[in-house]
């Protein structure tokens, strides 16, 4: 078996990596600075080219690009797995969210992802989409929680941590987990990826901070009040604690 990665600059797409090789599964690593974005030729042939069973888009990038790699996989009949967001429902509202809530944000992140969601369904009917929320990996210098917590605690001193907010959040071991498994077995719709069953993010973080034996200091907060969470039958993923 053969998967293509895109986003291996990104915190997501080396926990995927390290999960297709486990399972024995050949990765084909695209590298923007051989492969360009804009061009629909390009990214047809290097897919042809590479014959993988599956395609994992991890990365952001234009929607345009995106359209083109949505072409090019149903043509060749190539798996299509699109990694979009929890943000795709809006900052103002409050959840917990299922697969019949509809996508409504109004900031630009979301409103992005909500674009790509609708390119990926135009242009390949047959992809699988899911949607992650906050990850969680082993330690800083990336785009993840612990990465946030540790640069909070650097330049305020405190993480002011709310006991009123339930983000939707994931091991990044085991959203790589549940990307993989999509590919493999999940079949054609949106789907929802969260592992935090109920836990306020004040408590994640306490229970990071003794994970990790940080120094962190984790003040509780109620100033955020909001439920992120989402809930979906269909992923089967490990609850949080």
């Amino acid at each position: 078996m053969k998967a293509i990665i895109t986003g291996m600059n990104g915190a997501v797409a080396p926990f995927i990596d390290w999960e297709l090789e486990k399972r024995g599964i050949e990765a084909g690593i695209w590298d923007r600075t051989k492969v360009p974005t804009d061009n629909e030729k390009d990214v047809f042939h290097f897919i042809q080219e590479h014959k993988p069973d599956y395609f994992l888009q991890i990365a952001t990038g234009p929607v345009e690009w995106l359209e083109y790699i949505a072409k090019a996989t149903k043509e060749l009949g190539v798996k299509l797995v699109f990694t979009s967001t929890v943000s795709v429902f809006p900052e103002q509202g409050t959840g917990p969210y299922t697969i019949k809530s509809v996508p409504n944000s109004v900031e630009d992140y979301g409103l992005y992802k909500i674009e790509c969601e609708k390119t990926v369904r135009v242009f390949h009917p047959g992809a699988v989409i899911l949607r992650i929320g906050w990850q969680i990996g082993t330690s800083a210098g990336s785009n993840n929680m612990i990465d946030f917590l540790e640069r909070t605690f650097r330049e305020k001193g405190l993480i002011e941590a709310s006991t009123e907010w339930y983000p939707s959040t994931s091991f990044l071991t085991e959203t790589a987990k549940v990307i993989v498994d999509g590919a493999a077995i999940l079949k054609p719709d949106p789907y929802l990826v969260n592992s935090n069953k109920k836990y306020s993010f004040y408590v994640i973080a306490q229970h990071l901070k003794e994970k990790h034996k940080a120094e962190w200091i984790v003040q509780k907060s109620t100033d955020l009040k909001r439920d992120d969470r989402m809930f979906d039958d269909r992923i089967n993923i490990s609850e949080l604690f």
